[in-house]
């Protein structure tokens, strides 16, 4: 493009807007002199008005011969007296209209005037009222009362006189200021035109490159800028669109609802410039397994919307959203890294679930993700239970906190060849106003989703420290508590700060302290990982995977991280001895966590038959039922008191105390 037309475009709007300017002051001017003007002329107007009230009022007051009242009725002298009176609010009016000095001058002395004729009548009614009618006609027919009503007159036509005079001279300025107010106008009219002629001369050349930039704009408008797809305003224009068709032509449609499963992962392990990546890849899958009559939306985020319209039957959704979820499980590489991502889909159509698709496919998403995701659900409309009761949870689980509604409870881990109660875990509870208490595994996963576990999860941390640190201090002896990392937790780069703030707090040795961390969190960034766990073990704190066996990683991953121990997945233990392959597992895990020298805790032991089983086996320490369900604090310190043995007493006093 040519360097001068820009110039030339910044010049002429300059001008434009000189032009724009200098009219505007012209038009404000000529305005204010109108207005004036016209305001002048107004309040001529209505001060002859109230001129002629005044004067029909002080005439009405007169009575008997001609310049003079001569009356001694008493009922006359007080409406005469009413009269006068009611020129009061006229007289102040004209006093505020007028501005002129001789005007002002003049309605003085017509109020003064007003005044004396009002005094003359009230003394003639008093004289009236106390039997004097001589006093009251003479009051009345004196040389004094005659030039009143003398001077009144006259006053009134000199006053109407001035009055012609000024209200001659402002129409006459009113007239001016039309006429300028009119040739302004002309003046603005014509430059404004030669600016339009301007700015159309100038700008022609610049049209096209306009246009282009709208259409852009549009498509910014109304497409996501990442993936290009269609963004949730256009979404929502193409729905009601379908849903029109849909109706008028007798048709059915779908909505699919996809997301992503634990995408947040992707970003908070690998960076949201690979993020965009993986969104990128996820909505080109999606849309390689589309109708060419399907429409595709990104609803923002990890989500996405597929809109199935003008179906003769519903046969073909449950066929496109298999294939979507196919085709997301498919290997993905980012930054020379592989991983796996699944998705879940929630679908609603159209008549069945109503026109509130997107709301029904949100629903039938949940239910998705809460039946293990990687799978689709149809919407039903038993699930609007299930979504109000998650709502309520939600709205519960913001305000658990500041409300004191979370407890923890400790399940004491024992040492199987000694009896000795080696440290407890924190777990927590949640008594709900309304719902009572809550399992961790309703409101954990919610937690998780809505960030929640973050406040929580550091919450349990700071609780659990302080509590241990309380024990100490009671004289018992001293043992690790053992508190649970959430993923999100696992993940945030201060949370090594976070710990050390909690231990500081409370004053507890980071000796005395266990995290515990799940296979699959290790597993998802080894290499993060390791970083992570060689921070917290350099503060002296033990770490501990847990529910070990249960994911997709191996012992030859567990030596490369820097842990002290494993604990064996209540799954397994909850099959020994009865099951070959629980027993096959088990038995392996031992021996190899042995080998690299980690203890091993199995969780869930609920039999004499189970605990038997570990203790052949070797195993380190054992946490259940079978012992102790977890406890408050207060049961606590009693418990650490008993000496414990296997087989002893004290295990045949819980175990008789649960039965009872």
């Amino acid at each position: 493009m040519n360097r001068a037309v820009p110039r030339k475009i910044v010049a002429g709007f300059g001008l434009g807007i000189a032009i724009l300017v200098a009219n505007a002051l012209i038009d404000y001017r000529s305005f204010v002199t109108l207005t004036e003007a016209t305001d002048a002329v107004q309040d001529g107007l209505r001060a002859k008005d109230l001129l002629k009230e005044i004067r029909s009022a002080v005439s009405s007051s007169e009575a008997g011969q001609r310049n003079y009242i001569l009356t001694a009725d008493p009922n006359y002298l007080e409406k005469s007296l009413k009269i006068l009176e009611s020129t009061k609010h006229p007289m102040s009016e004209l006093l505020e209209r007028v501005v002129d000095a001789d005007e002002i001058d003049k309605t003085k002395q017509l109020q003064s005037l007003i005044d004396a004729r009002t005094a003359q009548f009230e003394g003639a009614l008093n004289d009236v009222q106390a039997g004097r009618k001589a006093a009251a006609l003479h009051a009345m027919t004196t040389s004094e009362s005659k030039r009143i009503l003398n001077s009144t007159d006259d006053l009134f036509e000199r006053f109407a006189e001035l009055q012609a005079g000024l209200f001659e001279h402002r129409t006459e300025d009113l007239q001016k200021s039309s006429r300028r107010a009119l040739t302004t106008f002309y003046v603005a009219t014509f430059c404004g035109l030669i600016l339009l002629g301007l700015v159309y001369y100038l700008v022609y050349r610049d049209i096209e490159e306009r246009r282009r930039a709208e259409d852009r704009l549009r498509i910014v408008a109304t497409h996501d800028p990442l993936t290009a797809l269609p963004n949730r305003t256009l979404l929502h224009e193409q729905l009601s669109h379908a849903l029109a068709n849909a109706q008028r032509y007798d048709r059915k449609m779908a909505v699919l609802l996809i997301d992503l499963d634990r995408f947040k992962n992707v970003n908070d392990t690998l960076g949201h410039e690979a993020g965009d990546i993986v969104l990128q890849t996820a909505a080109q899958r999606i849309s390689d397994c589309l109708r060419d009559t399907d429409t595709m939306a990104r609803q923002g985020g990890d989500e996405f919307v597929v809109l199935m319209d003008d179906l003769a039957d519903l046969a073909p959704v449950a066929g496109v959203s298999q294939r979507i979820l196919n085709a997301i499980t498919g290997p993905m590489i980012v930054e020379g890294q592989e991983f796996h991502l699944t998705a879940s889909i929630g679908i609603s159509v159209y008549p069945q679930d109503g026109r509130t698709l997107l709301k029904n496919a949100d629903i039938a998403l949940y239910r998705a993700k809460e039946k293990g995701k990687n799978n689709y659900q149809f919407y039903s409309a038993q699930f609007d239970n299930y979504s109000v009761e998650r709502l309520l949870l939600e709205a519960g689980l913001r305000r658990a906190l500041d409300r004191d509604e979370f407890t923890l409870h400790y399940q004491p881990k024992v040492d199987i060849a000694s009896g000795q109660i080696t440290g407890m875990e924190a777990l927590i509870r949640w008594q709900h106003p309304d719902l009572g208490w809550i399992p961790p595994a309703r409101f954990i996963p919610l937690a998780e989703e809505s960030g929640l576990i973050l406040p929580i999860g550091a919450w349990v941390l700071k609780t659990a420290c302080v509590q241990n640190r309380a024990w100490q201090k009671q004289g018992l002896r001293r043992m690790r508590i053992a508190v649970n990392l959430s993923p999100r937790q696992f993940v945030v780069a201060s949370l090594p700060q976070d710990i050390g703030a909690a231990l500081k707090d409370s004053g507890l040795e980071a000796t005395d302290l266990e995290l515990e961390i799940t296979e699959s969190m290790a597993m998802n960034n080894p290499e993060q990982t390791v970083g992570m766990l060689r921070q917290l073990k350099g503060m002296g704190a033990h770490v501990s995977i847990d529910d070990f066996g249960t994911g997709y990683s191996s012992l030859a991953y567990i030596k490369r991280l820097p842990v002290d121990s494993v604990k064996v997945d209540r799954s397994f233990v909850g099959d020994l001895p009865r099951d070959r392959d629980s027993m096959a597992i088990t038995k392996a895990v031992i021996n190899m966590a042995h080998s690299l020298r980690l203890k091993v805790v199995a969780e869930g032991v609920e039999t004499e038959a189970q605990l038997r089983f570990l203790r052949d086996e070797g195993c380190d320490e054992m946490q259940g039922h079978f012992f102790s369900e977890a406890r408050t604090s207060v049961e606590i310190p009693a418990l650490m008191r008993k000496s414990l043995r296997i087989g002893g007493p004290i295990f045949l006093a819980e175990r008789r105390r649960r039965a009872s």
